[in-house]
């Protein structure tokens, strides 16, 4: 499983920024300095977590701290069980929040105590911060008089005195003075850039970590990133602390949390909470269809992990545990099925799930006594976390979440839904990136110069996707893309592989094979009206080629070929990758999203909004 995964605002800004503006283009979230978008809907997402109690903390002193020697942004043990690294831009406000929320409290908890190795590294965002780097080197300057710590806290804790001012350098000189460093040796060493390859090489380590914003941390090696509360620190050092092991992205095919060939040409993997009720759902109604036809029939390896949402369901963690339990048994599938059949009695107010969860053991047939020690003692519970771990190292936040191989599906899912992409893949599909490479007939426009991107799905046979070609898309052509301020996307959205719609789709496509997709575009749309009544409609499609001037032999060859099946069939799994409900559908780069029909002056409205920004 792909530890990237990047939801669809996140990429279509992408794919404008690689063409337009730049770094200084995107967003912040409130938490780190990167680009970022929503989740889709309908799925159950985990509350923000508390922030942690602003400390009184003392000022730092490096004589009071356990500092490495040999390295002085290093404190800490040695020998330490858990080695904690920070990747950081001291002209980040969030950076800048969390040494001045967090920091004071992981250091008092954890670093004094021995029980953590903390290691600072740089990785100054240079766009869009100018003086980060120079910030850097100050620091760095400090470390050599062994003051690199006082440094750090007065440059996060001054920031709004010297970020984004030009004689910046100068204030850092001033604060190596209040420090009472050797002033010459501090100005020559920061005016001589002595540290800049030091710097450099930071940047280039945290790049291979694939740090890509700040604060961004690794804790033994697992990603916790952005300005996050004490709280979800200290879970996951303690998860160390207590013998954790690195999360998993991967599950073994002989585990007891999979099912199905080990050779399966495709695997699912679904991320779920046993009290959850749209988790339950698709227990009850997608799981058994998704075995039946996939799981038993060699295409599919299955695969469940917990993610218990305990601040929404408080029962949940245990039961995650007892599914555990009874897995080390050999009967997780039973007390999976098990308890998502019978949530309500178990996530009843006032009872006590364990009660019940020893009962069904027992129903089972399982070693009671090794049940309940393993569920009484928390044994499973370390396991449990490990599987939450996995899940945000993964980007889970809500439940259900599914990956099929690689993609990631959230919400429940009709059959029909996770089948679409299961077949496409299976039969060796590649899923088209949502802003496909400029040779590709589905692109209108310059992805040079447009600011502005509208992805759209339509049905060939839908009136309203008709309409949108005949009157909307004309003037779009002539206002936006081919003035190079807009990007347009088609993907054909066909609902059932074999449905009317879907022919029309693959005669564009085959079309398009000839160099002549949009002019097949502009014909079915413009005959609709024939070729949806018709109850033949290929002979038609085939009139249209020969008018086009195509060498009609290979386009009949290829309507009957797998490669135009596939083509139009990764329209429908992009759809269904971000919760297209149906065509026509209209996606935009600003975030925004228009279903049915809108007139020319509602994508005005839009796209004129995104150009101005």
């Amino acid at each position: 499983m792909n530890r990237k995964h990047v939801w669809l605002i996140a990429l279509l800004w992408a794919a404008l920024l690689a063409t337009a503006c730049g770094p200084e283009m995107a967003t912040p979230t409130p938490a780190r300095q990167v680009v970022s978008s929503p989740s889709p809907a309908s799925v159950e997402k985990t509350p923000a977590a508390a922030q942690g109690t602003t400390p009184t903390a003392r000022p730092i002193s490096s004589t009071n701290l356990p500092v490495n020697p040999d390295d002085w942004r290093v404190l800490g043990s040695p020998e330490a069980a858990v080695t904690l690294i920070e990747y950081s831009d001291f002209q980040c406000p969030f950076c800048g929040r969390y040494a001045r929320e967090t920091f004071p409290q992981i250091l008092q908890a954890y670093v004094l105590t021995g029980k953590i190795r903390y290691t600072f590294r740089n990785f100054p965002l240079s766009s869009i911060h100018p003086q980060a780097e120079k910030a850097a080197e100050a620091a760095e300057c400090a470390g050599e008089q062994g003051k690199y710590w006082e440094m750090h806290e007065a440059l996060f804790s001054n920031q709004q005195q010297w970020s984004g001012q030009t004689g910046a350098v100068q204030t850092f000189k001033q604060f190596a003075a209040g420090m009472g460093l050797d002033q010459a040796r501090f100005d020559t060493c920061l005016d001589g850039g002595t540290y800049a390859e030091k710097i450099k090489a930071d940047i280039q380590e945290g790049a291979a970590a694939g740090v890509n914003g700040t604060p961004a941390f690794r804790i033994n090696g697992v990603e916790l990133s952005g300005a996050q509360p004490y709280s979800e620190f200290a879970r996951m050092i303690d998860y160390f602390l207590a013998g954790g092991q690195p999360p998993q992205l991967e599950i073994a095919a002989d585990s007891y949390r999979s099912m199905g060939r080990a050779d399966a040409p495709v695997t699912v993997t679904e991320f779920s909470d046993f009290q959850c009720p749209s988790c339950g759902a698709v227990a009850r109604e997608v799981v058994p269809e998704l075995i039946k036809r996939y799981v038993d029939t060699g295409k599919v390896r299955f695969v469940f992990r917990e993610f218990p949402l305990t601040s929404l369901h408080p029962a949940a963690q245990k039961a995650a545990e007892a599914a555990i339990c009874a897995g080390r048994q050999g009967k997780y599938w039973d007390m999976n099925e098990k308890l998502f059949a019978s949530t309500a009695e178990w996530g009843a107010q006032g009872v006590n799930p364990p009660d019940f969860f020893k009962k069904y053991a027992q129903e089972m047939g399982l070693d009671g006594k090794a049940f309940d020690e393993c569920l009484d003692s928390g044994q499973a519970s370390l396991e449990v976390q490990g599987e939450l771990m996995a899940g945000q190292m993964a980007g889970v936040q809500a439940t259900p979440t599914f990956f099929i191989n690689d993609l990631p599906i959230q919400g429940g899912r009709e059959i029909e839904s996770l089948g679409q992409i299961i077949d496409y893949l299976a039969a060796g599909g590649v899923v088209p990136n949502i802003i496909p490479t400029a040779d590709d007939w589905h692109l209108r426009g310059n992805r040079q110069t447009a600011r502005a991107v509208t992805v759209a799905f339509v049905d060939y046979a839908s009136s309203e996707s008709a309409q949108h070609a005949r009157q909307v898309l004309p003037r779009l052509l002539e206002t936006y893309i081919n003035p190079g301020q807009l990007l347009y996307v088609l993907y054909p959205w066909t609902g059932k592989g074999d449905s009317i719609g879907a022919q029309a789709a693959a005669a564009a496509e085959c079309a398009g094979q000839q160099g002549r997709f949009w002019e097949m575009h502009d014909q079915i749309f413009s005959q609709q009206d024939r070729w949806v009544q018709a109850a033949e409609p290929r002979p038609l499609f085939l009139s249209y080629a020969q008018t086009l001037g195509l060498d009609t032999a290979k386009f009949e060859t290829c309507l009957d070929s797998d490669w135009v099946k596939l083509r139009v069939q990764a329209g429908n799994v992009v759809a269904a990758l971000y919760n297209v409900p149906g065509a026509p559908v209209f996606l935009f780069n600003n975030g925004q999203g228009r279903q049915g029909s809108p007139s020319f002056d509602e994508f005005k409205t839009i796209i004129d909004s995104i150009i101005n920004q």
